[in-house]
């Protein structure tokens, strides 16, 4: 039988190891510095770890976004900067390897597509990445941003509507490659 401490260390490690690339990616996108993103997300599990937020019946989702943002909000403050998307694209965790054409066509839209969002105002890019890198609920999204799930909501759809039509506007130049199969 395992001791309670030995448990709860247990279940720290597996929530760091769920969490702490989706919150450096997060941190990343606020700060524009990898490095600070790293203090920010060591900053938010040791006070995730100081005030007790492992009890069973909380979600340490919302939780740990939300002091990852404020960290980091507070540092670029601090700094008097704030960059929601870098324009570098965050290595994807994929166990195949595409062929090279597919690596570098899947760059490129990814790249065109960050483009796009980065001209969207910041709160739609958090939104953006909230909910579809960190495939969090509207409520939870509501929680770590101070806002309404309704407003989430909003911030969504408007986000979303201007992506596609920015996206339809310039598409027609994006020519993606298709080698014919062997006949």
């Amino acid at each position: 039988m395992r001791s309670g401490r030995t448990a709860k260390v247990e279940e720290f490690e597996e929530i760091v190891h769920r969490f702490e690339i989706p919150l450096l990616q997060y941190a990343r996108r606020i700060t524009g510095d990898r490095e600070q993103a790293r203090d920010v997300v060591q900053e938010t599990f040791v006070k995730f770890q100081r005030n007790g937020a492992l009890r069973s019946e909380d979600k340490p989702a919302t939780w740990l976004f939300t002091v990852c943002r404020n960290v980091a909000l507070n540092m670029c403050r601090k700094e008097r900067r704030m960059m929601y998307v870098d324009e570098e694209v965050i290595e994807a965790r994929e166990s195949e390897q595409p062929m090279p054409f597919d690596q570098l066509e899947q760059k490129e839209a990814t790249g065109f597509l960050l483009q796009i969002v980065g001209t969207l105002p910041p709160r739609q890019q958090e939104v953006i990445q909230l909910k579809f890198q960190n495939d969090l609920s509207y409520q939870q999204i509501a929680e770590i941003m101070q806002t309404t799930a309704n407003n989430v909501g909003v911030l969504l759809h408007t986000a979303l509507k201007t992506l596609r039509q920015r996206y339809a506007q310039v598409a027609g130049d994006f020519i993606p490659f298709k080698p014919k199969p062997n006949e």
